[in-house]
């Protein structure tokens, strides 16, 4: 069992030497009401709890439980919250697109489109956007380039979401948000685990031992079939989201 109390601690100090060490005057941050999101406000606001913009982005799809709990979190942390909007912009996007646009396309303009209007908080603001993808999210390819996955740091990346749960509890995360589905929220009834076909609890026991550099031949023996061959092919086709672009190299 981890030290939830020291990952805490750690995470402050790194988040703290960070902001020292760019110049930058704060931190901004998309506050969605979710666990990972919740919990990156609560180690901003300890380590610079007078330099943290909040940031909350609903379209009108946006359940409005999220928000309410984003601005719980605001409450519980004094914050004063910024209430953008963003169906305006995303319309403008869509007008632009012929045809249909699927879920998976909407999802990523939604994406983009939230992480377009933190960005610009950040230049106003001289800040840093702060990530919320947590280590689950990132090995598993589930999310959008240079949209939720997009940032200048990010405090929880190393952690997997059943391990975000127990920081939360340590940082004392309304159980109300701890509890609840996980969802990016993207549209009405979306929810991450019905998108993945398998609860974080599975994926996370599956997603360690592939960091421990299990076999395919040992995942399948010890998970199944099924589990196992899911999680591997999402984490061998996402492996870029992760990485830089590959930068071709003249004469090499």
């Amino acid at each position: 069992m981890k030290n939830f109390k020291a990952i805490k601690d750690e995470l402050v100090i790194f988040l703290r030497n960070y902001l020292q060490e760019s110049g930058a005057k704060g931190f901004v941050l998309g506050l969605s009401g979710g666990l990972d999101s919740a919990v990156v406000a609560h180690l901003c606001a300890i380590a610079a709890p007078e330099r943290l913009n909040v940031l909350l982005l609903p379209s009108k799809n946006s359940s409005q439980q999220h928000l309410n709990d984003a601005l719980s979190v605001c409450k519980a942390l004094n914050l004063t919250p910024n209430i953008v909007k963003i169906d305006p912009v995303l319309e403008g996007f869509k007008s632009a697109i012929d045809g249909e646009i699927s879920h998976l396309r909407l999802a990523n303009l939604t994406a983009r489109t939230r992480m377009c209007l933190l960005y610009d908080a950040s230049a106003s603001l001289s800040s840093l956007v702060v990530g919320t993808s947590n280590k689950s999210e990132i090995m598993l390819g589930y999310g959008t380039i240079y949209g939720d996955l997009a940032c200048a740091l990010n405090p929880i990346g190393d952690l997997f979401k059943t391990e975000i749960r127990e920081l939360a509890r340590e940082l004392g995360v309304s159980d109300d948000i701890i509890q609840k589905a996980p969802s990016a929220d993207l549209w009405a009834g979306q929810s991450d685990e019905g998108e993945l076909g398998y609860s974080y609890d599975e994926l996370d026991h599956v997603l360690a031992r592939i960091e421990a550099g299990a076999s395919e031949s040992e995942l399948i023996a010890k998970f199944g079939r099924d589990l196992a061959i899911s999680v591997l092919a999402r984490f061998n086709a996402n492996k870029f989201k992760s990485k830089m672009p590959p930068v071709a190299r003249i004469g090499g």
